[in-house]
Parts: C-alpha cells; structure tokens; sequence
C-alpha cells in the first residue's frame, strides 16, 4: 500500500513538474501570438483609416500626422508599423486587391465560367467602391502608379492581379464567352473603364442609393459589351 502511494505521489509530481516546464515554455508562445495579434489588429485600424482617409481626401492630402491622430496613436507608434508615407499606401492598396478578390472568390475551386468571375470581380469592386467611397481611377494618377509600381509589396500584388485577370479573359475568349473579333485586352480594358464607373462624372451624377442595382447594372453593360452583334440580337 505504502509503495502504491509513494508511486502515485511521484507520478503526480512528474505530471505537475511536467505541467510547469510546459507552462513556463508555452506561455511565452502564447505571449507572442497575443503580441502578433494586436499588432495586426492595430495595422488593419491604420489601414482602414488610411482607405477612409483617401476616400475623403486624396492620395496627395495624406499626412501621417493626421492618420496617427485620427486612428488614435502616437506618431512613434504609426511609423513602427510603416516606416514610410510609401509604404502604408503600398500596404493598403496590397490589402484591398487581396479583399476585393476574395470578396469574388477568384482563384477559388468553381464551376462559374471565366467571364462569371471576372462579372463578380467587377461587381464585388464597384459595390466595395460605393459603400467606402473609395474611387477607383486614383489608382491610375501618375504619382500613385509610379509608387505603386516601385514598392516591392504592392509591385507583386498588382502583377498577380493582373495575372489573374489576363487568364480569365484568354479563358473567356477561349470558351466562346466572348466576342470572336476581341483580343484579351480589349476585354481589360472594358473591365478597367467600367471599374471607375461609380464616379465617372463626379458632382455632376447622384449618389448610387442601391450598389447591389448600381453593381449589376455595370455588369450587364460590361457582358453585352462583350457580346457579338448577333448574341445581342438574340438576347
């Protein structure tokens, strides 16, 4: 009985002795993934606030000073997250082709048709344009292109994009989706102009109240575009 009691009292302190190492060794791990976390958290705030920032303002009226104040942090604090103005554009710009995508699900295993997916890419960036009053054609002025192009992080992002979106027009043409007498960057091209079109016009057209109805409008113009004279006849 003695014996069963002290090798029960040493396996318990194997086990307890055990339980410590393993806290002392995990909590620190656990410490880090905390750390990771808010710190993610706080760069998808800047981020956030950045995007809302432009759409107010502009790429060009963008003060750091500005965003640590309105995000609610020190300067100091900003620039350990993005040592440069470059850099956080880069980065949001970065974020918001990979959320735009995956809004769409493109890349993703689907049984839609090239040109389904590039209509709800189309759809999932006009309706994103609208709710955040985020313009698209901004990211065509000289100066954000020519940063955008130069940063590395956002230089990969937009080849990928780019990537992705010439694949699914040769698809579309190649399926028969498209009109014969196309080549696939007329289609970029259709697909670019009418990425803008929410606020093609600016003060001059009323706000867009519906930007589900807004976004399958541009879809409809972008598909029939598309189309050959005859398909349209037909439909």
């Amino acid at each position: 009985m003695m014996f069963r009691l002290r090798r029960c009292f040493l396996v318990c302190g194997i086990v307890a002795a055990n339980n410590r190492i393993v806290g002392r060794v995990t909590e620190p791990l656990m410490s880090t993934t905390l750390r990771e976390r808010r710190r993610q958290m706080l760069r998808d705030e800047i981020l956030a606030a950045t995007q809302q920032f432009i759409a107010e303002r502009g790429f060009a009226a963008l003060a750091m000073d500005e965003l640590a104040a309105r995000v609610g942090i020190s300067k100091p604090t900003l620039y350990n997250q993005f040592p440069t103005r470059e850099d956080l554009l880069a980065a949001m710009i970065a974020r918001l082709i990979r959320d735009l995508f995956a809004a769409a699900a493109v890349g993703e295993p689907t049984d839609r048709s090239p040109l389904e997916q590039l209509c709800d890419l189309l759809r999932a960036s006009i309706v994103f344009q609208i709710q955040h009053h985020a313009a698209a054609f901004q990211l065509w002025l000289p100066e954000v292109t020519e940063l955008l192009e130069k940063h590395p992080h956002s230089r990969d992002e937009l080849l990928q994009a780019q990537a992705r979106v010439i694949r699914l027009a040769e698809a579309a043409i190649a399926n028969g989706e498209v009109a014969a007498d196309l080549q696939p960057v007329d289609v970029i091209r259709a697909f670019s102009s009418l990425l803008c079109f929410p606020f093609v016009g600016g003060r001059n057209l009323p706000p867009a109240d519906d930007p589900e109805a807004t976004a399958d409008l541009v879809v409809r113009i972008f598909r029939q575009g598309l189309q050959s004279p005859r398909e349209q006849t037909q439909s």
